[in-house]
């Protein structure tokens, strides 16, 4: 942004330098003298703050107060008056008049002097001229062409800057709205998967609570890292990958609890995790997935769950058989969905993300860019 910023100010610069230069290249190099020594001076830095203030009026009045509030009558108004200043006033003309003037006083041409309203912008060779009719020489054109043409580019570059400067602010201001709204969004949906990931969780230990059985302890603990892990980690944007993978781990652990002997279950992680980061429960959602619609009482069925991690790239891959009838019957989709949105928010154009439900097998494939 601020190289942008950067480069729209030497254009300024050059197209400034460019306009109120334009005398001074119409002048030839041997008369640069009338402006050293002093006689046109005066009259280029008039000519200079002419422009410049009209400038700075069109740029800090007429399209803030004018344009910018859809005044465009009072705009349209606010110009015709300067220009008709430009008009009265001819500053190219004046310049370059006495300019004229200056050299033929140089040469030693002795003429009346001309009158004040003379129209006629002079030839800038060394020969003689004439300044009106009663001398044989048509009258010149009444309006100074050169300073209305400065007048229009000297609009034409502030309006073009100011322009520029209010598309960029409303950019700006449309993408810290639309971070605003993904931050907030984001928030909502990580207090939508805690939740959710609890719920099921604390079902499970309910169970073996009512069977009293000894793994009921032990459970508690796991979940008391798991809670822990979330109260203290998921506020966080990013989170260790080792200890998303320790919270995964209890959460299997706990899930292993209530499995059959019709279950298998494969789990394994590969690879360096440590001083890597991620965002929180995003993992954790995949695996939830998998127990929650990959176990059956009834039949025999196989859940896979591998970890694998080299260099900054993250994959994981879930598998696990469909049951139609749980999809039905279950609330579910919410935390899948959530983390799917979650993956668009925080790592867009850096992940890739594959789910497919063929052969009655639900089967995910996740790549992240760390």
């Amino acid at each position: 942004m601020l190289k942008k910023v950067n480069f729209r100010i030497i254009i300024q610069i050059i197209a400034a330098i460019f306009l109120l230069s334009l005398p001074l290249l119409i002048i030839a190099d041997h008369n640069i003298k009338y402006i050293i020594t002093g006689p046109g001076l005066v009259q280029y830095i008039l000519f200079c703050l002419i422009f410049i203030s009209i400038y700075f009026i069109h740029s800090l009045y007429l399209f803030p107060k004018l344009y910018g509030k859809s005044r465009h009558i009072l705009y349209l108004s606010g110009l015709l008056i300067i220009l008709a200043g430009i008009i009265w006033l001819r500053p190219f003309d004046k310049f370059i008049f006495q300019n004229q003037e200056f050299i033929e006083h140089s040469a030693g041409f002795d003429r009346p002097p001309l009158p004040p309203d003379h129209h006629q912008i002079p030839q800038l060779s060394g020969k003689r001229f004439s300044p009106g009719p009663e001398r044989g020489v048509d009258a010149g054109p009444k309006v100074d062409v050169a300073s209305v043409f400065l007048f229009f580019l000297t609009i034409i570059i502030s309006f073009t800057k100011e322009t520029n400067k209010q598309l960029s602010l409303t950019t700006q201001r449309a993408l810290i709205a639309e971070a605003e709204k993904a931050q907030a969004e984001l928030s909502f949906l990580k207090a939508q998967v805690n939740p959710h990931f609890l719920f099921n969780t604390l079902n499970n230990i309910y169970t073996l609570a009512t069977i009293k059985d000894e793994n009921t302890a032990p459970s508690i603990m796991k979940l008391s890292n798991i809670m822990r892990y979330i109260t203290d980690e998921t506020g966080n944007d990013f989170v260790s990958l080792q200890k998303e993978l320790n919270c995964i781990t209890d959460f299997i652990d706990l899930q292993k609890l209530r499995l059959t002997q019709k279950t298998t279950l494969v789990f394994e992680q590969e690879g360096d995790f440590e001083h890597k980061k991620i965002a929180p429960l995003i993992l954790m959602a995949f695996a939830e997935n998998v127990f929650k619609y990959g176990i059956s009482n009834h039949n025999s069925n196989k859940l896979i769950i591998r970890i694998f991690s080299k260099q900054n790239s993250l994959t994981l891959f879930c598998q696990n058989t469909l049951y139609p009838d749980k999809i039905n019957t279950e609330r579910s989709g919410i935390g899948l969905e959530n983390t799917r949105r979650r993956l668009n928010h925080i790592y867009k154009n850096r992940h890739i993300l594959t789910i497919d439900n063929s052969q009655n097998l639900f089967t995910v494939n996740l790549t992240i860019q760390l």
